[in-house]
């Protein structure tokens, strides 16, 4: 019998059949049930007994375990509604310290749960020093301007405007490679409807990054080495 039926996993499909049932001794297995392959689910649709035998197993995680395993069980527990702000608030400490992609990435999906207080943290711990976080960073802004630009600008405004300015050419540069035509416009034009300083700023930024990230694409194959 598997435990969890309706869990939905990272991708949106039901767990396969084949997953066991959690064994209570071990509670790290319900790791494997809820979040295979180590990647975090983007939600969760559990029965009342199996969430209540879910937390239980992931409080244990939480208290046992470190690193990576740990956090995911942290965001599980978030995820599933169980002390919810104390959860946060600690995958927050982690992201504050060590601004990690992989911690990056668990805030993100909180914040698509609707959760939107987190927005203001994602944007603040944005340094530019850790490559894969930036080019998360980068992609998100981006995403933020094109689906929720008036949320992105209400944060953005209690930044200086030279920050204001540096986080739009980040969005506007997105992983490194630029923004599409198709999705620059969408923004350009949102942040048009919107206007006022603030709004005109990031576009000027966002113009700046999608132009220096065209143009690094355009001088990179002159730097790449020919083959003999």
């Amino acid at each position: 019998m598997v435990l969890f039926p309706n869990c939905t996993n990272v991708s949106g499909q039901t767990a396969p059949a084949n997953h066991k049932a959690v064994n209570p001794a071990n509670p790290a297995d319900i790791l494997k049930q809820l979040a295979p392959n180590d990647s975090p689910p983007r939600s969760l649709t559990l029965k009342p007994a199996e969430k209540a035998s879910a937390i239980r197993s992931l409080v244990a995680v939480k208290h046992d375990d470190t690193g990576w395993h740990q956090q995911l069980a942290i965001y599980l527990l978030a995820t599933l509604g169980h002390n919810y702000e104390l959860n946060r608030d600690e995958l927050l400490r982690v992201w504050r310290k060590d601004g990690d992609d992989g911690t990056m990435e668990l805030l993100i999906r909180l914040y698509e749960q609707n959760h939107k207080e987190l927005l203001q943290p994602l944007i603040a711990r944005y340094d530019g020093w850790n490559a894969a976080t930036s080019e998360g960073l980068g992609t998100f802004y981006s995403e933020q301007l094109e689906k929720n630009p008036r949320d992105f600008l209400a944060v953005l405004e209690t930044f200086p405007p030279k920050r204001q300015l540096y986080l739009c050419t980040m969005a506007g540069g997105t992983d490194g490679g630029g923004m599409s035509p198709k999705t620059e416009r969408k923004v350009l034009a949102n942040l048009k409807e919107i206007g006022g300083e603030v709004a005109n700023r990031c576009a000027r930024g966002v113009r700046a990054g999608n132009r220096d990230a065209d143009n690094a694409n355009i001088d990179l194959p002159a730097m790449q080495p020919k083959n003999n």
